[in-house]
């Protein structure tokens, strides 16, 4: 009878350690949550484009090392509508366990962007909230974008870097992405 007391009270003890937030939700003060979206935050509706309805160009797939490694998929990407600032395809599929990778196709002319920085983005510890229904992998809802605006959202890691982890908003101009603004994220140290 001792022992099963003094199992119930280590228990106990172990449970109090435990944020709250782990407790209520299986998740951790480590979290990526919709919660951890700032007021101010960068909106889709700020950064407005038309929308190309023409044909696609063919994706200039021998233009460099990257593109060549990746032309099945860029082939079968560019043979999508436009989804992204405008006339652009932003192409992603799977790098592994919770990584997506990121290519930027221009469907009027052709030409495969892969933005410095933000060739893949690591999607580790993220509440499922922030995935709007979308099936975890290959992770594309940890990216979020509009045909009509030139926002991007990513919520992980960019470059599977855990000092850039967080929640970063980007702007596609001028054919690269800028960071508009980040909000850190501390990763498991």
């Amino acid at each position: 009878m001792k022992i099963l007391h003094l199992i119930a009270t280590v228990a106990l003890l172990f449970a109090a350690t435990i944020p709250v937030s782990a407790q209520d939700d299986d998740y951790d003060e480590f979290t990526i949550r919709l919660s951890d979206i700032p007021r101010g935050a960068p909106r889709f509706a700020s950064y407005p484009v038309p929308v190309y309805t023409g044909a696609n160009a063919a994706p200039k797939l021998n233009a460099d090392d990257r593109t060549r490694m990746y032309r099945t998929r860029i082939r079968e990407w560019s043979r999508e509508k436009p989804n992204f600032a405008g006339h652009y395809i932003l192409a992603t599929w799977g790098c592994g366990a919770e990584c997506v990778q990121i290519t930027i196709i221009d469907a009027m002319t052709g030409t495969v962007f892969h933005p410095d920085g933000v060739t893949l983005n690591a999607a580790n510890n993220i509440e499922d909230a922030l995935f709007d229904g979308k099936p975890r992998w290959p992770n594309a809802g940890s990216l979020k974008f509009k045909p009509d605006s030139q926002l991007l959202i990513l919520f992980g890691m960019p470059e599977e870097d855990s000092k850039r982890r967080g929640i970063s908003y980007y702007r596609w101009h001028n054919n690269k992405l800028s960071l508009l603004r980040h909000v850190p994220k501390a990763w498991y140290p």
